[in-house]
């Protein structure tokens, strides 16, 4: 099974009366802020549910657009009677869900914005329904590199589907990439996303100002409740990021074991050294098996008490849909309002690839000189690496 689908989506016109305005003091904006910023999407996907006919609709942050949306009126088209509708505000995310009109397949929204039609998408659970899922959001990886990735889940951890929101690539198109996973032997369903909204700008540092990057939260709370609620589990991690254990375990076998349907794990980062990582030569890009070292970790202490590292990378995450709270929110690193997501084993690390990327946030192709101090031989990796039927460079095989 392999398939494009695409979302339900609405958008404000240029001229509206109104457009979204951003949370963040003008003082934290910097040049790349209003290029980056999404003031026109008003809905990214409506999601019916065909058993209760209650529509799902998954929105960026409405801010300022809320108290429009929150006085006017949801109807069946062609009626009059209004459709009853609760809000519930999220991080980075607005959700509004209309309580099971009797033919929700053909919506209007009218409000001091404009009239909107809405035809909203039904749940596509069985698509996922006992898989093994992992999934993400990208934006012109090179295919290679996206089918490495697979090829690592398929053999290293027995993922056997894929989903990815693929965030309006233009390196190639959707058809080609779905082509490209859908080949892959062993993955038994292939559904890319189109996703054509802007990413949002990046806060500052690691933890301040993270307020108007809308677009990824979006694609995980439409996964969420409009493909993978009946998957037996779902690992989310980006396309350079990738799981491995000391005892060589599978990520999906551990979450459907473990007692509280979630595990959490932390990354390190994976670097190019010079004379030691391979260069590529133009004709064909650097691999995840091109890779030997890893940053080694360093320890210090919060408050004199608290262990941390600070140079892991901030945790990543698996779980069993099924098992996560209704009111739960499928975050980057970490599920939101869901306790046991925040303790972070150590059964499980991903490796995070600095040069497995084309430097849409900073530069990340820089090299360094090897340091014993400060890198090592990663022997997780090579063993993990060992158990892949990667592709041939000259060719392909599954």
């Amino acid at each position: 099974m392999s398939k494009i689908v695409q979302v339900a989506s609405v958008s404000l016109d240029e001229g509206a009366p109104l457009l979204r305005e951003p949370s963040r003091p003008a003082a934290y904006r910097d040049e790349t802020f209003e290029a980056r910023f999404d003031r026109h999407t008003l809905v990214y996907d409506a999601i019916r549910s065909p058993e209760t006919g209650q529509v799902r609709i998954v929105a960026p942050a409405l801010l300022n657009l809320l108290p429009e949306i929150q006085s006017g009126h949801f109807r069946q088209a062609g009626a009059e009677d209004d459709i009853p509708f609760s809000v519930r505000s999220l991080d980075r995310q607005t959700q509004i869900l209309l309580e099971g009109p009797a033919n929700s397949r053909h919506l209007t929204l009218d409000c001091s914005l404009g009239r909107f039609p809405i035809k909203p998408n039904d749940e596509q659970f069985d698509l996922f329904r006992d898989q093994r899922v992992v999934f993400t959001l990208s934006k012109n990886n090179r295919l290679e590199w996206i089918a490495d990735w697979v090829r690592f889940y398929r053999d290293v951890h027995g993922a056997t589907a894929v989903l990815i929101f693929d965030n309006a690539s233009t390196a190639y198109t959707a058809q080609q990439l779905l082509e490209t996973i859908a080949a892959i032997e062993g993955i038994k369903v292939a559904v890319v996303v189109e996703w054509p909204f802007r990413h949002g700008p990046p806060g500052i540092g690691s933890y301040q100002y993270w307020d108007s990057n809308f677009s990824q939260l979006g694609a995980f709370e439409v996964a969420r409740w409009r493909f993978l609620g009946k998957a037996r589990s779902v690992l989310n991690c980006d396309i350079d990021e990738l799981v491995v254990s000391r005892s060589g375990a599978s990520i999906f076998a551990a979450v459907e074991r473990s007692l509280t349907g979630v595990v959490s794990f932390f990354g390190d980062w994976v670097v190019g050294l010079d004379d030691i990582t391979p260069t590529p030569d133009g004709t064909a890009p650097i691999r995840f098996r091109d890779f030997t070292h890893v940053v080694t970790p360093k320890r210090g202490f919060r408050h004199g008490i608290i262990p941390y590292s600070p140079t892991r990378c901030r945790p990543k995450w698996a779980l069993v849909p099924s098992r996560c709270p209704a009111g739960a929110q499928w975050h980057i690193h970490t599920i939101a309002k869901w306790l046991p997501a925040r303790v972070v084993g150590r059964r499980f690390q991903f490796r995070h690839f600095r040069e497995i990327n084309f430097n849409w946030k900073y530069d990340r192709l820089g090299r360094e000189r090897f340091d014993p101090e400060r890198f090592h031989v990663d022997p997780l990796m090579q063993a993990a690496f060992a158990r892949v039927k990667w592709a041939d460079r000259g060719g392909e095989r599954s």
